[in-house]
């Protein structure tokens, strides 16, 4: 028995639940109740009293961490990558947001800020998407200042992680590839002058591979949808 969407809590660990969501805190204080969430240990048990459906429920649950859809650390980890004709893909992390300094949170591309900030995963190994940046060349020509924009779906796929973008790029049968991205802006590539493109692109920047490693060793997945397919 889990909590449920719409539930109502009414008392946490015993701790009665105000309606303004706060409970009781050093003598006449108060504090919201998240504050006794907190205090709980990953993979914990709590009691809760909840009102679901105009019906008081007891139930016991496991506290889990929320795991965030952007990363917040990076630790002993290399950045991921994928580029595919000079566009530059990278999964969206708080430590490449850091990189606009201590201001970070002013500074910084506003939509990628508010979804690093607040959007949870949908399904396990989801990722946020984005178009870092542009290695110009002629067939990106109109192309080169599209940056940081979140990559929304490759020719009509919707677009869940960097791996499922790696294999909607190279499976595809289409004589063009078409990525949607945020701000509704599109990019249309001929997609045979689009690979030998990566090429020559890659050797001009002195890039050794159009992927990072951990993308290399990723065997293909059957269940990732397929775009381009006829």
């Amino acid at each position: 028995r889990v909590l449920k969407k719409d539930d109502i809590l009414l008392m946490f660990d015993g701790v009665p639940i105000a309606n303004d969501g706060t409970v009781p805190f050093r003598n006449r204080e108060r504090i919201t109740f998240d504050h006794l969430v907190s205090m709980k240990r990953p993979n914990e048990m709590a009691k809760v009293r909840v009102l679901r459906n105009g019906e008081e429920h007891e139930l016991t649950i496991t506290l889990r961490p929320l795991q965030p859809l952007v990363p917040v650390h990076q630790f002993d980890k290399l950045p991921s990558y994928f580029i595919f004709a000079g566009l530059v893909f990278i999964p969206l992390t708080q430590p490449y947001l850091h990189e606009y300094g201590e201001d970070w949170y002013n500074t910084s591309n506003r939509r990628l800020c508010e979804l690093a900030l607040r959007e949870l995963p949908r399904k396990a190994g989801e990722q946020l998407v984005i178009l870092s940046q542009v290695l110009m060349d002629d067939i990106n020509v109109g192309y080169e200042r599209l940056a940081e924009l979140q990559v929304k779906k490759v020719n009509g796929v919707e677009v869940l992680s960097l791996k499922q973008l790696r294999w909607l790029v190279e499976d595809c049968k289409e004589e063009c590839l078409r990525f949607d991205l945020d701000e509704e802006r599109v990019i249309v590539l001929n997609y045979q002058l689009a690979r030998m493109a990566t090429h020559r692109i890659l050797k001009g920047h002195r890039i050794p591979s159009p992927m990072s490693s951990d993308l290399l060793n990723e065997v293909k997945d059957s269940t990732i949808p397929l775009a381009c397919l006829t």
